[in-house]
C-alpha cells in the first residue's frame, strides 16, 4: 500500500513538471508572437508598397526634346534667357535622363521657321569615333560647354547637338519667314518614336525566343522538368519594352500653330499612348500645346522666370510617365480648348463646321464648298446664314382706360 501511494506522488509530481513545462513553452512561444506585432506590420506595409510599384520602371525610356526656334519669340525675352542659356539646361537634362539606365536614348528636334531639323541623332554622321579638338582642327568649334574628360555618351550628344545647333541658327538667321514649324517637328518625333519602338519591340522579342529556346533545352536536358519551365517563363517576362515621351520647349506666343496637323499628332500620341510634355515661355500661353499636354497626359508649364528652368526639368518634367500616378505633380486646369479656322488660320470662338467632316471655319467660303474634304453647301442654308439679322419693331400697345392727353 506504501508502494502505491508512493507511485502515485511520483507521477503526481511528474504530471506537474510536464505542466509546469508545457506552461513555460507556452509562455516562450507567446511572448514573441506579441512583440512581432510590429515587424509583421511593417511586412505587410512593405508588400503593398512593393506589389503597387510598377515593375516595368526600369525599362529602357526614350526622350525626344523638341526646341522651337522661332527668332520673334526669343527676341522677346532676351532679357531673361538665351538660346545658349536653355541649351545648356536641355543638356544637363538630357544627360541626367541617359544616366539613369545605360539603354536610355534621347533625341533632340530644332524647329525653325525655315522646317524642322534632327540635331541628334543625324543620320548623316557616325558617331562610333570621337575625335579630340587637337586631332580635328578644321571642324568648327563649338561652344566651351564640351570637355574633353566628360562621359562618352554625354560627350557625343553634346557636341553633335552644339554643332548642328550653330548651323541651325545661322539658316533661321538667314530666311525671312516667321511661321512656326512645331507642327512639322512634333511629326518628326512621333515618326522617330515609333520607329525605335518597332525596332526594339523586334529585337526584345527575337531575345526572348533566344531566351526561351536555350532554356527549354536546358530543361528538357535536365531531370527536373517543373524547374526549367519555371525558368522559361521568368526569362520571357524579364524582356522589357522601352518607353517614350516627348519635351516641347518653346517661347512663342503667336497662335501661328497650324491646328489639324497639331490636332492628328495628339490623335497619334494618343494612339501610341505617348505623353506629351510642355514647357511654355514667354508672357502668354499656348492653347494648343496645352490641349497636347491634356489629352496626352502630360505635363504643362508656363514658366514665369526661365533662369530657373533647369530646377524644373530636374524635378516635374523628370519624372517617368510610369510612376508619375504616385507623384504629385503640378497640373494645369485652365485648358484653353478653342479651335483654329481651316481657313484664316486663326483662333475661333464662334464660327461655323462642316456636317460631314466637323471642318470649323470663322467665316463663309465664297465657293459654298467645304475647304477640308470638298462637300458643297445647301444654297438655303448659306442664303440664311449669309442674311444679317432682322430687327421687328416693336408696336406700342394702348392700355385701356387711359385718358387721351390734349396738346
Amino acid at each position: 500500500m506504501a508502494t502505491t501511494t508512493t507511485a502515485l506522488a511520483t507521477t503526481t509530481t511528474a504530471l506537474a513538471t510536464t505542466t509546469t513545462a508545457l506552461a513555460t513553452t507556452t509562455t516562450c512561444k507567446a511572448q514573441p508572437t506579441y512583440y512581432n506585432r510590429q515587424p509583421t506590420m511593417d511586412a505587410i506595409s512593405d508588400r503593398v508598397f512593393t506589389e503597387s510599384v510598377d515593375s516595368s520602371n526600369d525599362d529602357p525610356s526614350l526622350l525626344t526634346v523638341i526646341l522651337d526656334l522661332s527668332p520673334a519669340s526669343w527676341y522677346n525675352i532676351k532679357d531673361q534667357i538665351s538660346i545658349n542659356e536653355i541649351t545648356k539646361s536641355l543638356l544637363v537634362f538630357m544627360n541626367a535622363h541617359l544616366s539613369l539606365n545605360n539603354s536610355n536614348q534621347v533625341a533632340f528636334i530644332a524647329s525653325g521657321p525655315q522646317g524642322s531639323k534632327f540635331l541628334y541623332p543625324n543620320p548623316g554622321k557616325v558617331y562610333d569615333e570621337i575625335r579630340t579638338r587637337e586631332e580635328d582642327v578644321d571642324r568648327e568649334p563649338s561652344p566651351g560647354l564640351v570637355s574633353k574628360e566628360m562621359y562618352r555618351q554625354f560627350r557625343v550628344v553634346d557636341e553633335a547637338v552644339l554643332e548642328e545647333l550653330n548651323q541651325c541658327l545661322k539658316e533661321v538667321l538667314a530666311t525671312d519667314t516667321h511661321k512656326s514649324a512645331l507642327s512639322g517637328a512634333l511629326s518628326m518625333a512621333l515618326t522617330y518614336t515609333n520607329r525605335m519602338l518597332t525596332l526594339d519591340q523586334s529585337i526584345s522579342t527575337t531575345t526572348a525566343s533566344a531566351i526561351n529556346s536555350t532554356t527549354n533545352m536546358k530543361a528538357s536536358s535536365n531531370a527536373a522538368g517543373g524547374s526549367g519551365a519555371a525558368a522559361s517563363g521568368t526569362a520571357a517576362n524579364s524582356v522589357s519594352l522601352m518607353k517614350a515621351r516627348i519635351l516641347i520647349v518653346s517661347a512663342n506666343d503667336e497662335d501661328d500653330i497650324k491646328y489639324i496637323p497639331i490636332m492628328n499628332s495628339i490623335f497619334t500620341a494618343q494612339k501610341m499612348k505617348l505623353s506629351i510634355d510642355v514647357a511654355k515661355l514667354g508672357t502668354k500661353n499656348s492653347s494648343y500645346l496645352q490641349q497636347a499636354a491634356d489629352a496626352t497626359d502630360g505635363i504643362y508649364l508656363h514658366i514665369d522666370d526661365p533662369k530657373a528652368i533647369i530646377q524644373v526639368l530636374s524635378t516635374a518634367f523628370f519624372v517617368e510617365p510610369s510612376i508619375r500616378p504616385y507623384i504629385i505633380l503640378p497640373t494645369n486646369s485652365n485648358v484653353n480648348y478653342r479651335a483654329s479656322c481651316f481657313i484664316t488660320g486663326k483662333s475661333v470662338d464662334l464660327g461655323y463646321v462642316c456636317s460631314v467632316c466637323l471642318c470649323i471655319m470663322s467665316v463663309i467660303p465664297d465657293t459654298g464648298k467645304c475647304p477640308a474634304c470638298g462637300c458643297v453647301f445647301d444654297d438655303r442654308v448659306l442664303a440664311q446664314l449669309k442674311r444679317g439679322p432682322v430687327v421687328m419693331s416693336r408696336k406700342k400697345r394702348k392700355v385701356e382706360g387711359t385718358p387721351a392727353v390734349n396738346p
